[in-house]
């Protein structure tokens, strides 16, 4: 039973800082829900519904915060951010990049549903990270 639940989750890895090591942030499951890792267990912190739009959990509704194409790129509805984010290329491999920003390895995936576990890594885990970052800075 264990391994049937382990083998319907699309894991989700963050690079570090320096790229040198990588580090399991959360899973999506097979119904498209958004876990993130927390003291050995999981959270449920968003969705991605069948069009692709990408929902983070708050603690009384849910907020889109972009969408992701079957073929894995992801787009963000941010004020500042908005527009092309990333993609995941066949590999698994999670790209940040777009028009302005220039391209970068951010994390991995692996598992069933590969374009919505990238979603989840540049729409909600990298920025939460920036977020929490930019706290410990201050």
């Amino acid at each position: 039973m264990a391994n049937a639940i382990a083998s319907s989750r699309t894991i989700i890895y963050a690079r570090s800082k320096d790229g040198e090591s990588e580090f399991r942030v959360g899973w999506v499951d097979a119904e498209l829900k958004i876990f993130a890792l927390r003291h050995g267990d999981g959270e449920q912190v968003g969705r991605v519904d069948r069009e692709g739009r990408v929902f983070r959990q708050m603690s009384r509704d849910e907020r889109e915060l972009g969408t992701v194409t079957p073929g894995g790129r992801i787009t963000s509805h941010g004020l500042f951010e908005g527009g092309d984010l990333g993609w995941v290329d066949p590999d698994g491999v999670v790209v940040q990049g777009g028009l302005i920003l220039g391209e970068e390895e951010v994390g991995r995936v692996e598992g069933l549903h590969p374009a919505e576990a990238a979603a989840a890594l540049l729409l909600l885990f990298l920025p939460d990270q920036a977020e929490a970052d930019k706290r410990m800075a201050r």
